[in-house]
């Protein structure tokens, strides 16, 4: 019958299925019809598990010789935690293959595709490409620069506080715009904060959401060694796997046996001359973990230095309407001299959550580093 583009849509909203809960690999779907009906579909289950292709195999209600695969990405064609689903597609019968966008991982970049045609399936690709490529931004760019995609969470007032100078900061934005950020985390691989942020608010930083389980990799850049023991942080490591990243010249050994002795994993990196953790040396530990897609949720030093340091990918700012004044916004450390040299940012949509907004854009940096 040929290509359909309902089916792909539908491939394509089943891919979102598997967001936020097969990290390192990509999520997507995968549709199988036969003769105008569905007969067969997947979406990408949890690491070390079936892809979406394998899982639309099997989930099929009927033969698949001389079938249609519908799938958002390239069929990985090398034996990892699975073995290849290219191969799994030969020996379903597919008869035509319609995918996405080619997948840029080195270990499939083409191959996947030239089994396929080898074997003798019409295979036929850019199908939503521009939509596909929206979807997995977050590994797309992690396979092209060998970094984790790094996106800042903000909560502020309209004039951009996000505290009181007293320091009161509960609760600026709503509760709707709250549950919005914990589904971010959801959608994540980690979450990064700094020390003051453990001091100041003690936040536990797991996902409280109905029904979840997941567990949440948390990163705290900590220099001097001074997360709390008894902080809600360490005494929920034991369900949310959790590193402390500390100077490489701070040494206390009393302090990190008791740390370890929670189940939290201590790491140690240069700082530099402002005796902050070096941010860029902090990446190969993400890419070490095989974390994609990291959250950064902190206060106004550690945004500040990670906007400053050209790390941030994507901005999720939550804007309350209301005015609080004074000193406390969510950049105050940062310093640009000239205007030109100002964060630009491209709005990709801009949201209204009860009386707040939701503004979701991607960082354009013009001064040199």
């Amino acid at each position: 019958m040929g290509y359909e583009e309902k089916f792909f849509k539908m491939a394509f909203e089943l891919a979102e299925r598997g967001r936020g809960k097969c990290e390192p690999n990509p999520f997507v779907g995968a549709l199988i019809v036969k003769n105008g009906r569905v007969i067969g579909s997947g979406y990408t289950q949890p690491y070390g598990k079936n892809h979406a292709e394998k899982e639309a195999i099997l989930n099929a209600t009927e033969n698949t010789k001389g079938a249609d695969l519908y799938v958002t990405l390239e069929p990985c064609a090398h034996y990892g935690k699975t073995p290849p689903c290219a191969e799994a597609i030969i020996e379903a019968g597919i008869k035509n293959v319609y995918a996405g966008i080619q997948d840029p991982n080195p270990l499939v970049n083409g191959k996947g595709f030239e089994l396929l045609r080898k074997a003798g399936i019409n295979v036929e690709t850019g199908f939503m490409q521009g939509e596909i490529e929206k979807q997995l931004e977050h590994y797309l760019h992690h396979k092209k620069t060998a970094r984790p995609f790094l996106i800042m969470k903000g909560g502020v007032s309209l004039d951009g506080k996000i505290a009181t100078n007293k320091g009161e900061s509960k609760w600026i934005t709503s509760e709707k715009s709250r549950l919005r950020g914990q589904m971010l985390r959801r959608k994540t691989g980690a979450l990064i904060t700094g020390i003051d942020t453990l001091l100041e608010d003690n936040p536990r930083l797991n996902i409280r959401l109905e029904g979840e389980s997941k567990p949440l990799t948390r990163i705290i850049l900590d220099s001097k060694l001074r997360t709390p023991v008894d902080s809600n942080v360490v005494n929920n490591a034991d369900k949310n796997p959790t590193y402390v990243i500390k100077s490489i010249e701070h040494s206390d050994p009393q302090k990190e046996k008791a740390l370890t002795a929670k189940g939290i994993n201590i790491k140690s990196l240069p700082v530099g001359t402002d005796g902050r953790i070096e941010l860029q040396a902090v990446i190969p530990i993400l890419n070490e973990l095989k974390i994609q897609t990291v959250l950064i949720e902190a206060g106004p030093k550690l945004c500040s230095a990670f906007l400053d340091a050209q790390l941030v990918d994507k901005l999720y700012y939550f804007v309350a309407p209301k005015i609080i004044g004074g000193h406390n916004s969510l950049f105050q450390h940062l310093d640009m001299q000239n205007l030109n040299e100002a964060v630009n940012l491209k709005i990709d949509s801009i949201e209204r959550i009860d009386e707040d907004l939701l503004i979701v854009c991607y960082p354009t940096y013009n001064r040199h580093l």
